[in-house]
């Protein structure tokens, strides 16, 4: 299909294109809008050694990145989860805790980022503060005694929630829905055997259209309104007062 007839194509089908991306955007909205929101709160640790030696400084700070990343993957583990539920005493239970705990190292740096997730503030807030504590207990217990968990940075009570994204989701949704509906009208322009216009029969005969007859369009009765008792006496004072 030429590039004049897609885009006759597409602006004979845009009431189409457009009442079916409205219809795709209010669900979408309907849809996020009943989806539980989720909080995600964040605390800040640093990894490093114990030295005896100021010359190793540069050689642990590279240690404590890697630390870092080996320790972000092991804070997402159940042991840790398990130990997290055992520090709160139950007060948040473990299906809340266990899958919602992540970790992002800073790239280059011997800190990481624990993060917990949950529809309640104030749980995320308590999971990711008490992580910092369960993964020096693994440490512990591991018998890595040069391995050293500080807190630089306790977690906050988050605001907005991560997740869902209202914005997000429509963008999504609009760009996915214009892009979907004009290919099904372009896809009901090539099936359809319907000849819309004087270009387009020209193009289909290679002969000129010499004339065509125009939609009329009939203009509706109005009704003529009957005058008044004193308009028809002011007309008779009128009509006697000339004679």
């Amino acid at each position: 299909m030429p590039t004049v007839d897609l885009y006759r194509a597409l602006w004979r089908h845009r009431l189409f294109i457009t009442v079916l991306t409205a219809a795709l955007l209010g669900a979408v909205w309907y849809l996020t809008s009943r989806e539980q929101p989720v909080y995600k709160a964040s605390s800040l640790i640093r990894v490093q050694q114990q030295i005896q030696d100021p010359g190793q400084t540069l050689g642990v700070l590279a240690a404590g990145a890697q630390l870092a990343e080996t320790y972000g993957k092991i804070v997402g583990t159940t042991t840790v989860a398990e130990s997290i539920y055992s520090d709160l005493h139950g007060q948040i239970p473990y299906e809340e805790i266990g899958g919602s705990v992540s970790a992002s190292p800073v790239q280059g740096l011997d800190l990481l980022w624990i993060n917990a997730k949950s529809t309640n503030r104030d749980r995320a807030v308590t999971i990711a503060n008490a992580a910092p504590a369960a993964l020096k207990r693994f440490i512990n217990d591991t018998g890595t005694l040069r391995d050293e968990i500080i807190t630089v940075q306790a977690a906050s009570r988050p605001g907005a929630p991560v997740s869902p994204n209202l914005m997000l989701n429509l963008t999504v949704a609009l760009l996915a829905g214009l892009i979907f509906n004009a290919l099904l009208a372009v896809a009901i322009e090539l099936v359809s055997d319907r000849v819309v216009d004087a270009d387009e029969i020209e193009s289909l005969t290679g002969h000129p259209v010499l004339a065509s007859v125009p939609v009329l369009r009939f203009l509706q009765r109005v009704t003529p309104v009957e005058p008044s008792a004193s308009s028809r006496r002011k007309a008779l004072l009128k009509e006697v007062a000339r004679g």
